[in-house]
């Protein structure tokens, strides 16, 4: 009777085992039945791949993720060379427009000359210095001889609208090229989307993103370009402002040079005729006097126009001299101090329309970036460009 419990022990180990090796082997044989049935439909069913879906004039292609990477860095440079064309082709635009609009200015310097060498603007500037605007009366003979004939506020304003239109005109153009480019870069490396093809990914719409970027029209450039020249700091808040600021700070840099600082000189020039005409006046009357003698009380009258006759022979004399020996230099400093602010302004347009064509090219660029990142890590393409 003892050794009942003990054999009852016995067969109960033993069919313990039994039921748990059969629940495991009804567990691996349900598992490997459905991991069976899962393969062959996989590979009954077409296959199913996370690619991405690329949208260039209209087309639609995919790019496997082995791709992705070589096509990126095609497309980025595709990009850079395109838009270094068209920046260079900008640069020499703007310098031909801006030395072609300055050009009357330059011709005109030789007017403002005649007049600072002639005896009227010689008396005139003695009349302003006695008043106390001198200064001021020369920028005015400046802007009068030189600046409004030469029309450079007009010619400044027209030369924005035009280089507005035609920079809007190349941006469109230098896009279709690219796009062309990049649609021959792309079908390199992807295949059509065909129809009832089961492909699941992420889409990079390109076609979105040149519209946003380098399809600009005249007038979204011209804002654009002006809130640019703003960021320049070069006071230009309005499109038809840009000739009357640049003209004044023209003028400035003109009245600003050396040789337009005649206050100091005039008064040299005075104090150099005086002693010449202190023996020629004395001459001159003199000799009046002793031409107009038989004339009894009417010689005083003579000794007087001999006098003045000999005022103004000193001073054209003089100022033929100082014509002679300065004129060359006088002109050279006004040339000098009006190509400086043609330079600045040409730095200041290129600045201004870089920057532009870098926002223009940037969606685009950043839409070739996104090609190179991982699947799973991909920035739809709505969000690629909203910042912009």
């Amino acid at each position: 009777m003892g050794d009942r419990p003990s054999s009852r022990l016995v067969w109960l180990g033993f069919f313990g085992v039994i039921l748990v090796l059969a629940l495991l082997a009804g567990f691996a044989f349900l598992r490997g039945g459905r991991q069976l049935a899962e393969l062959q439909v996989q590979q009954q069913a077409e296959p199913v791949q996370q690619l991405l879906y690329v949208i260039l004039n209209g087309e639609q292609r995919v790019v496997p993720e082995a791709k992705r990477l070589q096509l990126s860095l095609d497309m980025q440079s595709a990009v850079d060379e395109e838009q270094g064309k068209l920046l260079e082709r900008m640069r020499q635009q703007i310098d031909a427009a801006v030395d072609t609009a300055f050009a009357p200015v330059h011709d005109h310097v030789g007017d403002f000359a005649d007049w600072y060498y002639s005896l009227t603007g010689e008396y005139m500037r003695y009349a302003h210095a006695v008043g106390g605007d001198m200064g001021e009366y020369m920028q005015q003979r400046l802007k009068e001889t030189v600046f409004l004939p030469a029309a450079l506020e007009a010619n400044l304003d027209n030369m924005l609208a035009d280089i507005n239109a035609r920079f809007s005109r190349d941006i469109r153009q230098s896009g279709d090229r690219l796009a062309s480019r990049l649609q021959l870069v792309i079908a390199a490396g992807s295949w059509p989307v065909g129809s009832g093809e089961p492909v699941f990914g992420d889409s990079l719409n390109l076609d979105e993103m040149f519209a946003s970027g380098v399809q600009l029209s005249s007038r979204d450039l011209n804002r654009q370009v002006v809130a640019a020249l703003a960021a320049t700091g070069t006071g230009v808040a309005l499109a038809k402002g840009v000739g009357a600021v640049v003209v004044k700070k023209t003028l400035a840099k003109v009245a600003g040079t050396k040789s337009f600082h005649v206050a100091s000189a005039l008064l040299a020039k005075l104090v150099a005729k005086s002693a010449v005409k202190g023996g020629g006046i004395l001459a001159g009357a003199g000799a009046g006097t002793a031409i107009c003698s038989p004339a009894g009380p009417g010689a005083l009258v003579c000794g007087a126009i001999g006098g003045l006759i000999a005022w103004l022979a000193v001073d054209k004399a003089v100022i033929e001299l100082d014509e002679a020996l300065n004129r060359d230099v006088f002109e050279d400093d006004m040339h000098a101090a009006i190509t400086a602010q043609q330079q600045q302004l040409k730095a200041a347009l290129q600045q201004a329309y870089a920057r532009v064509l870098n926002a223009g090219f940037a969606p685009v660029k950043q839409g070739a970036r996104t090609l190179a990142v991982p699947a799973g890590k991909f920035t739809p393409a709505d969000s690629v460009f909203r910042d912009y």
